[in-house]
């Protein structure tokens, strides 16, 4: 069955490029000029992916994020007009999967969209050794849940995928650029501040979760997380 790709952008051009390029891509894709057109038809027929602007009349891309987010995990994808930190940082917190600046490069975006569904079909597939745990957090992989004791913890595709990395690696460290090369994948063309924001949001949820298990930092180095006591939780 085709992945079904939502598309929000005020820019008429960008959309019937988009649609035309990830259509022969071989998606299923819709497009809309408004976040809150996209919201609506979200909420009457959910989709696979969101990739949104996030200049919009009525609903920007942000408060699109924050309101999917409310009820989804799904991946999103942020495209804006600037390359400013401040833009990445806020749509990373908000829940946003990735970031991506105009003008960029439709190669790098289906690249991009191929790695996150190609970790979600894999981490879905029937396994054996579905569970993993560290302390009191649980990995579920088949169906991409995080437990803190008996407690659900959401998770975006981007902080599953980064937890499971660090439970199917426990007591190694990985440095960012590593995290880049197995998170986003060989072809991302972003920095290593990524890693940083999303390392910042999976502290955060863990630390409102209670969860006994954190990530720790590596100074110098990047990141791990310990099934023994103690540690350096610091970011």
């Amino acid at each position: 069955m085709k992945k079904r790709l939502y598309i929000a952008d005020d820019e008429h051009k960008i959309l019937n490029l988009l649609s035309a390029h990830l259509g022969a891509e071989g998606y299923a894709v819709e497009t809309f000029t408004d976040g809150q057109k996209l919201l609506e038809r979200f909420a009457a027929q959910p989709c696979d992916m969101i990739i949104t602007d996030i200049m919009m009349p009525n609903m920007n891309g942000y408060d699109l994020c924050r309101q999917v987010r409310r009820t989804s995990d799904i991946p999103i994808f942020m495209i804006s007009a600037k390359d400013d930190e401040i833009d990445r940082v806020l749509g990373l917190e908000l829940g946003s999967d990735d970031y991506i600046s105009k003008p960029f490069s439709l190669r790098e975006l289906s690249v991009r969209i191929k790695n996150i569904f190609s970790r979600i079909d894999r981490a879905a597939a029937p396994r054996v050794d579905d569970e993993i745990v560290c302390k009191d957090v649980r990995l579920i992989k088949g169906d991409r849940n995080v437990f803190v004791g008996d407690a659900l913890m959401k998770t975006t595709a981007k902080e599953f995928d980064l937890l499971m990395l660090f439970f199917q690696n426990k007591n190694m460290a990985f440095s960012r650029e590593r995290i880049i090369e197995t998170i986003w994948g060989y072809d991302y063309f972003g920095d290593t501040r990524q890693v940083d924001h999303l390392i910042k949001r999976l502290r955060k949820k863990m630390l409102l979760s209670g969860a006994e298990c954190q990530i720790e930092t590596v100074w110098g180095y990047g990141y791990k997380v310990s099934d023994y006591e103690g540690g350096n939780h610091e970011a």
